[in-house]
């Protein structure tokens, strides 16, 4: 096929490199990540997703899945096809059965949006501007996960185009291995993800917010956090956050260009036991800024305000066995240790346990029986921000090496040669060995390399 008859037989858009879009049609929503591939498709159907492969397997090129770009494995070269997913993006509530169908380049706050009119929720993240798909697939650790577990576990069946071009859906009794495969391993490297049907959860009103706390309180903070977090129950999934806000004009003035350690989190039983629970904190310590309090869980992307607009960024993360003063040590050091400012503007150390133990034998996904997550950010404005991110972030682990455990690997906060290295400690061998004998099946001659997803 060639590209003439590519762009002709595409209803979405097809871009060649040096022609008008191309720039802007495989931009990332990280801009640390550039795509340089030998062609876009900007599909707008599942038609268009199969005719793309068929171009691709003709032509000897690779291809690389994207939606949004926030999560991005290895860049599209001159080798690959960047298809970009984001036009599939309709959404249907069933609410009756508790159910959302999801386009394949959907992010969540349609999803979130339109589930909530009825009183339900999807297992989102701390960002809604997210893709769905890539997030789920990938695991999906969000605010309501000690309560109902990760958003993986509650995916009902993915309809794939396969390297061959065989559009098939794939659920727990229907081509079960690849579902499984999916369910933990990505969309991105087994086959395009087109449409995805998972549970709702009921969720309506939460208690959730932030409270903060002086950089300076940090240890007793986080003394205080560890023994309080400890008794909660299942309908509290918090985190105690080391927090950089830059000096930037988005940032809000009270806490812009400043340091702070935060309590965030969402209660998501009684409102009367989540606002009994925070007032420890209120009893214990007055804070800086108190935004607790009861909230839609429409609004739910303002617990962690993560930004919406494009930014270079480094992400990196793993799970924990426990929390101890060395943890806190690592943190501090990665986020205000040195003689300058710290690139990385957040460590945070989620609370797990509860329904995110699983086990769930439908989905490969198996690194979740550690009790905590650490998650650093880095935001790198300038080459030699991203040496010493690089540099703290390795710091960091080199340094809880003991804190880690035998599946540490948490790939939907990796990207780049992390995410491959990663890999490594998020499976078992069996189950390393078992994705490779699907991978092998679905697309044995490697057209999806990049590892991209639908991030």
């Amino acid at each position: 096929m060639s590209d003439d008859v590519l762009t002709a037989a595409i209803e979405g858009r097809v871009h060649y490199p040096g022609e008008a879009g191309y720039d802007a049609a495989k931009g990332c929503w990280n801009v640390l990540w550039v795509h340089q591939p030998a062609v876009v498709v900007e599909a707008a159907s599942v038609n268009d997703v199969v005719v793309a492969l068929s171009h691709a397997r003709r032509n000897g090129l690779k291809v690389a899945v994207q939606s949004t770009g926030h999560g991005v494995t290895v860049p599209a070269d001159a080798e690959t096809m960047l298809l970009v997913v984001a036009g599939l993006a309709s959404v249907e509530i069933d609410a009756g059965n508790q159910v959302a169908r999801i386009g394949g380049g959907a992010t969540w706050a349609p999803v979130l949006a339109q589930a909530q009119r009825h009183g339900l929720a999807p297992l989102l993240g701390s960002a809604p501007h997210v893709g769905a798909v890539g997030y789920t697939l990938g695991g999906g650790f969000g605010w309501l996960a000690r309560r109902y577990g990760l958003a993986v576990d509650h995916v009902r069946s993915l309809r794939v185009v396969r390297a061959d071009g065989w559009v098939v859906t794939a659920s727990r009794s229907s081509h079960p291995e690849l579902f499984w495969a999916l369910c933990g391993g990505g969309g991105g490297s087994l086959g395009v993800v087109v449409e995805m049907e998972i549970g709702l959860v009921p969720v309506g009103e939460v208690y959730a917010g932030n409270l903060f706390y002086p950089i300076e309180d940090a240890a007793a903070v986080f003394d205080f956090y560890r023994e309080w977090s400890e008794r909660q129950s299942a309908d509290f999934t918090s985190a105690f956050t080391l927090m950089n806000f830059p000096p930037l004009e988005m940032v809000p003035a009270p806490i812009r260009g400043r340091s702070f350690a935060l309590l965030r989190g969402c209660h998501s039983g009684d409102g009367a036991d989540g606002k009994a629970a925070v007032d420890e904190w209120r009893a214990w310590r007055e804070p800086a800024l108190d935004m607790f309090g009861p909230m839609p869980y429409a609004e739910c992307g303002e617990i962690s305000a993560d930004p919406v607009d494009p930014v270079p960024a480094i992400a990196s993360g793993r799970w924990l066995t426990h929390l101890d003063d060395d943890v806190l040590a690592a943190m501090l050091e990665a986020v205000t240790g040195g003689p300058g400012p710290s690139p990385l503007l957040m460590a945070e150390t989620r609370h797990a346990g509860g329904a995110v133990t699983g086990p769930v034998p439908s989905a490969c996904f198996e690194a979740r029986g550690a009790d905590r997550m650490l998650e650093l950010i880095a935001l790198v404005m300038a080459p030699e921000a991203g040496v010493e991110a690089e540099r703290r972030i390795s710091a960091t682990w080199q340094r809880l090496a003991g804190h880690l455990p035998s599946l540490s690997g948490y790939l939907n906060f990796a990207e780049g040669a992390e995410r491959q290295t990663v890999a490594a400690t998020a499976y078992t061998s069996d189950t390393r060995h078992r994705l490779a004998a699907v991978k092998a099946s679905v697309d044995p001659l490697g057209m999806f390399s990049n590892g991209v997803g639908h991030g």
